[in-house]
């Protein structure tokens, strides 16, 4: 009577391949070792390589009819061959004895927790920060605080699927690993997009700050710069106070032309130009006095702004430092600007909260027993 070739629903082991056997092999079996392995789902080098210790061991018979199919016989009665199988089954069960378990070493050990910290905290800051960007646009409180429930779930997600993944993948469920690690990279794009977002606005509002006292810090000191050189320019050291008295007693020497100069500021004539020079002399110097006074007092109060500013020279020293360091590394050969430094390190700050669960599965992969 033909018997239907059911494939197996889940991998024979030794025993119950070698119990398929024992029912099967009652005379002649045709076969090929391909339809073999599948009904076994076994691949198709252990199959071989259990036929031929089956072989050996006197169990059964095996020999090529060609077109790729086999011909398995028994070597012994029906009962004889299953008791036989089944004897060799407890033999080979009681024989090879399950490999004993080496133990984690302790540099296993503090890295795995090194890294389940390390993932602890990174899952913390994402939350906090994948929330709180959420809640930023949300118009009224109940908005905001959905928003943040949907970026700490997504956060969430991106911290435990990788994980789950792999349980998945052990349990042979591959499907569901597909379905997990496929959850996973779109909510790895959403939280590296929240995070992005996040970094870049902090980041950017602290560069603009730095940038705006660079700058104002960068006025002044030219400001500075050209008040000290004009002020050097001035040799007048008498006070104000001191030209004008002296300017008292000059104007009645110039008493005669006094009316027709208008106050010697009309000089026209050479006897009026002798006779205002004293005055003329002593008003420049009054001039050049009282302007010497307000670069003084100037220069204390650019002073006094300049030293009140933070000591920045640039706005985003990071970034400017490794695009320098870079072009002298490379001799010329890549020359990257501060921005795109500074889009490198928003990447790698915003991905690095999205990785927390990658660094958490290989944690717990270095905790498994071999």
């Amino acid at each position: 009577m033909a018997r239907a070739n059911v494939v197996a629903l889940h991998s024979f082991s030794d025993d119950e391949a070698l119990m398929w056997l024992s029912d099967h092999v009652d005379g002649r079996v045709e076969t090929s070792l391909g339809d073999l392995a599948r009904q076994f789902g076994w691949p198709l080098v252990r199959l071989r390589r259990r036929l031929a210790a089956w072989v050996e061991a006197g169990l059964i018979t095996q020999f090529t009819i060609g077109r790729g199919k086999v011909v398995l016989a028994p070597t012994r009665t029906p009962r004889e061959a299953a008791n036989q199988l089944v004897g060799h089954a407890f033999a080979t069960a009681i024989a090879s004895p399950a490999p004993a378990q080496r133990p984690r070493s302790i540099v296993a050990v503090i890295s795995a927790a090194l890294l389940l910290l390390t993932a602890f905290g990174l899952t913390a800051v994402g939350l906090v920060m994948n929330a709180r960007f959420a809640a930023s646009f949300g118009q009224t409180l109940e908005a905001a605080a959905l928003l943040a429930a949907i970026g700490l779930a997504i956060d969430l997600l991106a911290v435990v699927l990788p994980s789950v993944g792999v349980q998945f993948w052990h349990r042979r469920s591959i499907l569901a690993a597909g379905a997990a690690w496929s959850i996973w990279l779109a909510v790895l794009v959403m939280t590296w997009l929240a995070a992005t977002g996040f970094a870049s606005t902090h980041i950017g509002d602290a560069v603009a700050g730095r940038a705006r006292i660079a700058g104002e810090s960068a006025v002044l000191t030219e400001r500075l710069d050209r008040l000290r050189h004009e002020r050097a320019g001035i040799t007048e050291l008498r006070p104000v106070a001191a030209i004008e008295v002296e300017l008292q007693k000059a104007q009645p020497q110039a008493q005669v032309v006094w009316h027709i100069t208008d106050g010697c500021r009309d000089v026209t004539r050479p006897a009026s130009a002798r006779a205002c020079a004293p005055v003329l002399e002593l008003r420049q110097a009054q001039a050049a006095a009282t302007r010497r006074d307000a670069i003084d007092l100037e220069l204390r109060e650019v002073q006094s702004r300049l030293a009140s500013l933070p000591a920045i020279a640039a706005a985003d020293p990071q970034a400017t430092s490794a695009a320098e360091i870079v072009r002298w590394l490379s001799a010329g050969t890549f020359n990257p600007a501060p921005d795109d430094v500074a889009r490198l390190r928003a990447l790698g700050l915003a991905l690095a909260p999205s990785l927390a669960g990658l660094i958490a599965m290989m944690a717990l992969a270095l905790l498994r027993r071999a």
